[in-house]
């Protein structure tokens, strides 16, 4: 009698007991479980610098150019799947030809012209993966252009206006050097050398106005 009235008064107090550890481990393992399913945070933006080369013939001029450039880009700079890129870029070309004269004698002599032609650009270049490593690009630059002239032992320079557009297609060799070919075209505003304006497009040993130019070209850029 005295046993069974100890299981009657006691039995329930010791299920609580027993199942308390467990009511207690329940908060515990949900508060894990909600640790475990948190999505981790997104990479931040990464900014890298760039610096490239290129050569290419110039189609009016008929005359090689050459250019240099170094930039940035960053990781979150996109505009509908084109990668952005901002680069400051500098060239040179320059055109020899021979002009004819004539003094108030009606005598006649030639000099050696040299023009050489100079221009700094701030460009914004777009890029996306086409396939595998091969890339399409394409933007365009506003800037100034130093031309400078030399005839007869005497020079004389002007700074113009200048801009570009240009496209072509990349290809990454590693993750951190591209090579790449494209067209540009070029325009500059006539220059004033020698007190004149002189008109970029009727200069003599061209094939066409070397103040509205294409030019053809292939180079290589480092990011770093």
């Amino acid at each position: 009698m005295t046993g069974g009235l100890f299981k009657l008064l006691f039995a329930p107090v010791m299920k609580t007991l027993l199942l308390l550890p467990l009511v207690l481990a329940v908060p515990a393992f949900a508060g894990t479980s909600a640790k475990q399913v948190v999505a981790p945070a997104p990479d931040p933006c990464v900014t890298s610098w760039f610096a490239g080369a290129s050569v290419g013939y110039l189609v009016n001029m008929e005359e090689p150019m050459y250019n240099a450039h170094v930039g940035v880009t960053n990781s979150c700079w996109k505009i509908a799947g084109w990668d952005i890129a901002l680069y400051l870029e500098v060239g040179y070309a320059q055109k020899t030809w021979t002009e004819t004269y004539y003094n108030d004698n009606e005598d006649r002599f030639r000099e050696d012209v040299k023009l050489e032609v100079l221009p700094i650009t701030a460009n914004i270049k777009f890029e996306r993966a086409l396939t595998g490593n091969l890339n399409a690009y394409f933007g365009g630059g506003l800037g100034v252009a130093w031309m400078n002239a030399e005839i007869a032992g005497t020079s004389d320079s002007d700074w113009v206006f200048c801009a570009q557009i240009f496209a072509g297609l990349s290809y990454n060799v590693t993750p951190n050097c591209e090579i790449y070919g494209g067209a540009r075209w070029i325009y500059y505003a006539d220059p004033t050398l020698f007190g004149s304006k002189v008109d970029l497009g009727s200069l003599p040993g061209t094939s066409g106005n070397i103040g509205s130019d294409w030019l053809f070209e292939l180079g290589a850029r480092f990011k770093f």
